[in-house]
């Protein structure tokens, strides 16, 4: 009898031990991009990225560099810091960042389809 009342509670303990909050359930930390600040910088980088390799704007080359002066960081007024700890921390939690790549990945078919991309 005590034998069965053991194994049931280390099963026991060993079930609620296991069924803990989920990593991907936490609380995103102080000073890290809100999922929606990352979506942003990485459509606008993504955009701009684009924009730069089709040189849209058909300068020649001697006035390419000075004509593609895009930043995400700095148009939406974030530090290369702020962005690397956040970069770090979604890496770290993949399923969050693959939500926000699926935004990312929305934000952009949108424009596609509304024509601001071609």
């Amino acid at each position: 009898m005590h034998t069965n009342l053991i194994k049931l509670f280390i099963v026991s303990i060993l079930f609620f031990s296991c069924s803990s909050i989920a990593v991907e359930d936490e609380v995103t930390p102080v000073g890290i991009l809100t999922d929606q600040q990352m979506v942003t910088i990485l459509t606008d980088a993504y955009l701009s990225e684009g924009a730069s390799g089709i040189n849209v704007k058909n300068v020649p080359g001697e006035k390419y560099d000075s004509t593609y002066m895009f930043n995400p960081l700095i148009d939406n007024h974030i530090s290369k810091s702020r962005f690397d700890s956040s970069i770090t921390y979604y890496a770290k939690h993949p399923i969050k960042l693959k939500a926000i790549y699926d935004k990312v990945l929305d934000k952009l078919s949108v424009a596609q389809a509304k024509g601001k991309l071609e």
